[in-house]
């Protein structure tokens, strides 16, 4: 695969290049640098938890684990769409085991505006409201898509 991923091609016994077997090795390599990219942004995103969970010190906007690809620098930068999208790209990590809606409830748990009390008495008072709105939305969020996957399963 090393070979392959430095741009070189698979080669037939005979010396020719096969094409063929050089681009299912590629898509292969593709496939987990795709895997790795996700399993990192996951990881990333579980230890910004674990550490503002452990921390005593004040909390600002920026220091949320906000499960959203890029960094949002306000409230603005929150929207539906790239929330669940998140969530769903963990599914696709190989050796994942939980579903959908698993996923989706533990991070309802996680996100619900009761339990963030102690991430809303730590947080500076300037990012209060931008902190409480953003948890709102993606709290809604993941609501709205447990709800949109209780639909989907009730046959009609």
């Amino acid at each position: 695969m090393g070979y392959v991923r430095m741009g070189l091609s698979i080669r037939d016994r005979h010396g020719r290049i096969d094409k063929e077997r050089t681009e299912l090795v590629r898509a292969e390599i593709r496939r987990r640098d795709e895997q790795a990219r996700l399993r990192r942004r996951w990881e990333a995103y579980e230890t910004r938890w674990k550490v503002l969970c452990a921390g005593d010190a004040p909390v600002a906007f920026g220091d949320i684990a906000w499960p959203i690809h890029n960094a949002p620098s306000s409230v603005q930068d929150l929207y539906p769409e790239p929330i669940v999208q998140f969530f769903q790209e963990s599914l696709q990590v190989s050796g994942n085991v939980a579903s959908e809606t698993d996923i989706l409830r533990s991070a309802l748990l996680r996100w619900h505006p009761d339990k963030m009390s102690m991430v809303f008495s730590r947080t500076v008072s300037s990012d209060m409201d931008s902190v409480r709105e953003g948890v709102n939305i993606v709290f809604r969020a993941l609501h709205a898509r447990i709800h949109c996957i209780k639909h989907e399963a009730i046959p009609s």
